[in-house]
């Protein structure tokens, strides 16, 4: 909670082809500023958006999919999509359009690193909650598309970005895994892990993180069903370093926590994780939760030089 009240104007984002709302504090900006994404599930995460204003933030809550009039399903999603939000975003009078971070949870992570490495110029910090380190194949509500016809999850100047696929179940597994299709699966940690040993399909789908231009924070929990994000988050973290990334960066790792690690009042929409047991006890799952949040407010106050009481009106 911010250390004393600070009111928090709400902002529609004014544009057909955009879908998100902006919060901000009312007090003089230009403030520095937070796109915020949602996983799977689509639609917007307001709430947090909502929570970050009122921690001295802008922040905007993005939609990229199950909104009209986007796309229903998470497939060659383009990035210039949020090219064009970032574009709108800058211009804004409360923002200071040289301080724009980006955070996501799950498949928001995944394309919150994404956009960190695609468009460097505008993207100042990342942060991913259960994010991937690599692009991975979308996910069509088709069954059949989903397994006979493969797409990637996003497109980039109109081409479908390197994506791995995801592994197919042995016999043996089969009973384990919903008929629920276009979302990920609760046993998916498995078939990631299976996926990931196709070497030249990783090389090629890894996102290159080494060309944020800015820190990097990642969340993990270590029993996370949904997808292994704490190996997918050792993956980023190794090649920042690899590649000697001259920007602080940092891997939050909860033992014993699944995948719903998130900001405040940003969980998803609609009941599409309640159907799923995605990882983590419910302790280590709060645990992660109140021990993530302040790390993550400070990691954002010191990567876009937010001084203490700055932009929230002290």
């Amino acid at each position: 909670m911010p250390m004393h009240e600070v009111r928090v104007v709400r902002q529609e984002v004014e544009r057909e082809d955009l879908v998100g709302t902006l919060f901000h504090p009312a007090t003089p900006g230009p403030h520095p500023s937070v796109v915020v994404f949602g996983g799977w599930g689509g639609g917007t995460r307001e709430g947090g958006a909502e929570v970050l204003a009122s921690e001295g933030f802008a922040a905007l809550a993005l939609a990229y999919i199950g909104v009209d009039p986007l796309p229903r399903d998470l497939v060659e999603i383009p990035l210039e999509y949020f090219a064009e939000a970032i574009a709108w975003l800058k211009v804004q009078p409360a923002i200071d359009a040289n301080r724009i971070a980006v955070m996501g949870n799950s498949k928001g992570g995944e394309l919150a690193l994404l956009l960190g490495a695609t468009y460097p110029e505008d993207v100042k910090a990342v942060v991913g909650y259960a994010p991937s380190a690599v692009v991975w194949q979308g996910t069509p509500s088709d069954r059949w598309s989903y397994r006979l016809n493969p797409r990637s999850s996003w497109s980039l100047g109109g081409v479908p970005l390197p994506f791995v696929r995801f592994a197919e179940p042995h016999p043996s597994e089969i009973p384990r895994i919903s008929g629920f299709f276009g979302k990920p699966q609760a046993t998916g940690s498995i078939f990631y892990e299976r996926a990931l040993k196709d070497e030249a399909a990783v090389a090629a789908a890894s996102i290159a993180v080494e060309k944020i231009d800015g820190p990097v924070m990642v969340i993990s929990g270590t029993d996370d069903h949904l997808w292994p994000s704490t190996r997918f988050s050792e993956m980023v973290i190794q090649r920042l370093e690899a590649h000697g990334h001259p920007f602080p960066h940092e891997h939050l790792r909860y033992e014993g926590a699944g995948h719903m690690i998130l900001m405040p009042n940003s969980e998803p929409e609609g009941p599409q994780m309640q159907r799923f047991e995605v990882g983590g006890s419910k302790e280590a799952n709060e645990v992660a939760n109140q021990n993530s949040w302040p790390k993550v407010l400070g990691f954002l106050r010191k990567s876009l030089s937010v001084r203490n009481g700055e932009d929230s009106g002290e």
